[in-house]
């Protein structure tokens, strides 16, 4: 008799066994997503962090005077001492090869915004790390590659195939001279290395005409060029205090 008075309660007060089961699953997978929806947001702010940023720094700051003056110095006095073709030769023209690798490479940049500073990550080099108070002034330009991007384009394919047209009848002629093969070897690598760093160029000028416009970041009278698909909204990002995030 109780336990028919008890059920006759709960089923006027609407309780249901499922309905009990059902609230404290839904509570347990609450707190299980909200879990997992941190961690997963942690993960995509750690992430975002640091985005593939594409960024002109300045010549005296690159880095890259520091590895090409040595380069082409040893490499003109070797030319002037040494009379006759050795394995310095070699050497000498494999690092020209390898700083112009370092010339492509270094437009692989990431930046990282951090509250008070921002970081620029390049392959091979040390960071460069830049205060946000020491900005003095940030404008959004018009890209002068976006600008004349096909008749420039035009103009250095023209060039690149009559380059790599005349190294190869250069080429040509060395091998059917039937020279010793260090000699050989020297000035077949020697006879390509314009056509390949103008190639090296003319790609540092195409993945910048993608762009319609750049930001211009000065920070005591060094001028860095951030090329972003949004430079205005980057501009603010870069203004803020606050842990700041790149998007693409």
């Amino acid at each position: 008799m109780t336990i028919n008075i008890v059920e006759t309660v709960r089923k006027v007060m609407g309780w249901c066994p499922q309905k009990d089961f059902g609230f404290m699953q839904a509570g347990d997978t609450k707190h299980r997503t909200g879990k997992h929806d941190f961690i997963a947001g942690y993960g995509d702010l750690q992430k975002k962090r640091r985005e593939k940023v594409l960024v002109d720094v300045p010549v005296l700051d690159s880095g890259m005077i520091r590895i090409l003056l040595p380069v082409w110095i040893i490499g003109f006095m070797l030319m002037i001492i040494v009379n006759h073709y050795s394995i310095l030769d070699i050497f000498v023209v494999f690092a020209y090869y390898l700083a112009a690798l370092l010339w492509v490479l270094q437009n692989r940049t990431t930046v990282e915004l951090l509250s008070d500073k921002i970081i620029i990550n390049r392959p091979f080099l040390r960071s460069l790390l830049i205060q946000k108070n020491e900005i003095t002034k940030t404008q959004v330009i018009k890209n002068s590659s976006h600008t004349t991007r096909w008749i420039l384009r035009l103009a250095s394919l023209i060039m690149l195939v009559f380059l790599a047209t005349h190294s190869i009848n250069a080429i040509q002629l060395n091998i059917e001279q039937s020279l010793p093969m260090l000699r050989t070897i020297v000035n077949i690598f020697t006879m390509l290395l314009v056509t390949v760093w103008f190639a090296v160029m003319y790609y540092n000028f195409e993945i910048r005409t993608h762009y319609k416009a750049a930001l211009n970041v000065v920070i005591n009278k060094r001028q860095f060029m951030f090329y972003v698909d949004n430079p205005d909204e980057f501009s603010v990002m870069l203004q803020q205090t606050g842990e700041d995030t790149i998007n693409g």
